[in-house]
């Protein structure tokens, strides 16, 4: 019965609980957020799907941990670190980084209400959409 619990609720061997990513920080500079984010995954093998994935929990204000505040608007860019586990954060060393950023700096776009303005980057390389 244990055994089955275990997989139940996504045991790894590892002893940790996989799920749904998390924001576990995030602080901004006017209205462009950065996030540290816990992946709550033993890899990544999609990166630029779990990378959409973020951005859409973001759109939807769906994570767990954190709720953002839309009183001055939307972010006019995000910022991800990702880490796969939340002790990993204490190595410094993120598994990825995702960037979604205006495409034309200056301007009042947002990143909910403006997506065709923005422009996604993995570990710092251009997506192509």
């Amino acid at each position: 019965m244990i055994i089955a619990a275990g997989s139940i609720y996504g045991e790894s061997e590892s002893g940790h609980k996989e799920g749904e990513a998390d924001v576990v920080g995030t602080f901004s500079v006017n209205r462009d957020e950065n996030l540290t984010v816990v992946a709550n995954r033993k890899n990544i093998e999609d990166r630029e799907a779990f990378a959409r994935e973020l951005l859409q929990m973001y759109k939807d204000d769906s994570f767990y941990s954190t709720k953002f505040s839309t009183d001055r608007g939307y972010a006019t860019s995000l910022d991800m670190n990702i880490y796969l586990w939340k002790e990993d954060i204490e190595d410094g060393e993120s598994v990825m980084t995702a960037e979604y950023r205006p495409v034309e700096y200056g301007k009042d776009y947002d990143v909910v209400n403006n997506p065709d303005k923005f422009q996604l980057y993995i570990d710092g390389k251009e997506v192509e959409e």
